[in-house]
């Protein structure tokens, strides 16, 4: 009997611990007829308070399941008030697809260890005693990258695709790392080695020279523009770094424009999974007729520029053999079609060999060259575009500029059709 009743008690607990771990009290839901691999999902931290209730204390944090699978997930303070505010993770959704998870509290400690899909990275130090990852820094005023004190020169950022790095000195332009492996590499490029030849891991395959590089930016005023470069202030703050995203900030004060001070603040996000990175952008005391300008450089590219109007964005786009290894590379920009003013070219420069005397007297000129550029408007809020990159040698698809374009332009619908969320609390 009375192990009877033993055997009852563990059937009721384990059925009772067992239903709870599995009932679902979100629906997500793919409303579009295409596979969206690596989607990625953000509640808000009121959402889930309204769905699993508010936890007092600190060591518990939201995870989602499916089934009985902890999926990857993080939990990001945006504001650095010490409390976090959105909770998010990937899903790779089928055509049409409805899922329901479950989202709960646990404990940090037993949270399992998710592969690392993102990584920001600003290195301070020295070749010689090495690099410290440090969250936040300030560029000295007037500092033009000699003698080097940042690894690979710049505040770095990368998935499992692509890797990205902006110049942290008066160039401010941005840069690329082709990738060849799925694995996170910015801790260790600049360290050591030279990453201007091919490595097992990829390589800098990118030319920036004088112009706005991958996504660098400039404010358009007056027919002409004004890079981001110079400023009184240059600060990098990191948001948050973890396995599916990682958000970062560049705060600028002190930028002289036409006699005004302007300051400009970019956000960048980059997920796991994809060929792109966001950017939200405010800029205070602009004309209220200037633009903000997003660059992508042309020194190298001979095939024509393409600008597409998609249903909710404007697209531009180069695809060339234009790398440093002398194969395709693609870069492109997705502005929303609402805020979208024009696209140009920024004239031609003469390209001077890395290295070479010409080189280092243009190095820091202050006009923007050789660059294809889109424009869109200004708010008080910050706008946003989203810059793309692929390499032909990452996968061989990528010398197709039409394979380019149709994984933009299914990325662009995908942005534009977020996942629906249904809560069932």
């Amino acid at each position: 009997m009375v192990r009877l009743y033993k055997y009852s008690v563990w059937m009721f607990l384990l059925v009772l611990f067992g239903c709870s771990s599995s009932k679902t009290n979100v629906k997500l839901e793919n409303k579009l007829d295409v596979d969206r691999a690596d989607e990625p999902v953000v509640i808000s931290r009121a959402e889930v308070e309204k769905l699993v209730g508010v936890s007092d204390k600190d060591n518990m944090v939201p995870c989602v399941y499916l089934n009985q699978e902890i999926l990857p997930s993080q939990v990001d303070d945006l504001d650095h008030d010490g409390k976090w505010d959105e909770f998010a993770f990937l899903y790779s959704f089928k055509s049409k697809e409805n899922v329901a998870l479950t989202i709960k509290y646990i404990d940090k400690s037993q949270l399992p260890s998710f592969k690392q899909r993102t990584n920001v990275r600003l290195g301070v130090g020295n070749r010689k005693d090495g690099f410290k990852g440090v969250d936040h820094a300030f560029s000295p005023k007037g500092f033009k990258g000699k003698p080097l004190r940042y690894q690979s020169e710049s505040v770095a950022w990368e998935n499992d695709k692509m890797a990205f790095r902006n110049y942290f000195d008066i160039r401010n332009a941005k840069d690329l790392f082709g990738k060849l492996t799925d694995k996170m590499i910015l801790d260790e490029v600049g360290a050591k080695g030279n990453y201007h030849k091919l490595n097992d891991w990829g390589m800098d395959v990118l030319h920036v020279g004088a112009s706005l590089g991958a996504g660098g930016l400039a404010l358009c005023q007056n027919d002409s523009l004004y890079r981001l470069g110079s400023t009184d202030v240059f600060e990098f703050t990191l948001v948050s770094k973890g396995p599916v995203r990682s958000i970062f900030d560049l705060d600028y004060k002190g930028w002289k424009v036409e006699g005004k001070d302007l300051e400009a603040k970019e956000r960048i996000t980059i997920w796991g999974g994809h060929y792109w990175f966001k950017s939200d952008v405010t800029i205070k005391g602009a004309d209220a007729s200037s633009t903000l300008a997003v660059g992508i450089v042309t020194s190298y590219l001979k095939k024509p520029t393409s600008m597409v109007m998609l249903d909710h964005f404007a697209m531009g786009s180069t695809l060339d053999k234009q790398s440093e290894n002398k194969d395709c590379l693609g870069m492109g920009i997705l502005v929303p079609a609402k805020e979208f003013v024009s696209s140009a070219n920024a004239p031609k420069a003469k390209v001077y060999p890395l290295g070479s005397p010409e080189f280092a007297k243009n190095r820091y000129r202050k006009a923007v060259t050789e660059t294809f550029y889109l424009t869109q408007k200004l708010d008080s809020k910050p706008v946003t575009h989203y810059f793309f990159s692929v390499w032909e040698k990452e996968n061989a698809k990528w010398a197709s500029h039409d394979e380019f374009k149709a994984m933009m332009t299914v990325e662009a619908d995908r942005l534009s059709n977020p996942i629906a969320i249904t809560y069932n609390k």
